[in-house]
């Protein structure tokens, strides 16, 4: 086979070969307190830099408006186990407020509905896997 001729199948294949291993993801948030304003702050976090802020593998900001609920997507989400995060963020400074121990004074919710203790849950307790060409649906109530 010659170059040329590589060249082109290698260009074919390959982007149909990397969008077989990612799948999207709809995430649900609720609970969303409309009156006061401000962004719903999300993000996608793999295992080492859970729930680190600035960490996350894929975020979004988006307006509350006024609704008490609403459903951001992301594609192309690399296979692999993730958790995810969303907070209001009231006063829109982008940044999760806290309390003098350090326990959120925003509203923030974790997938499968990890719960917060002495700190944030553990990343087992929020875990859900993305799998290739499948949507998985996480469901976000912010306390």
């Amino acid at each position: 086979m010659t170059n040329k001729m590589l060249f082109i199948l290698l260009a074919i294949l390959l982007p149909a070969l990397s969008l077989a291993q990612s799948g999207k993801v709809i995430i649900k948030i609720e609970g969303i307190d409309a009156s006061n304003g401000g962004n719903i702050s999300v993000g996608i976090f793999t295992k080492p830099n859970f729930p680190k802020v600035g960490k996350a593998l894929f975020g979004r900001d988006q307006a509350v408006g006024n609704a008490s609920s609403m459903q951001l997507e992301f594609k192309d989400v690399p296979v692999g186990s993730y958790a995810f995060v969303a907070f209001h963020d009231i006063d829109g400074n982008q940044k999760l407020k806290s309390n003098l121990v350090g326990y959120p004074t925003e509203p923030i919710g974790f997938s499968r509905d990890a719960k917060m203790r002495l700190g944030p849950p553990a990343f087992s307790d929020a875990k859900m896997d993305v799998k290739a060409n499948q949507t998985l649906i996480v469901r976000l109530k912010l306390k």
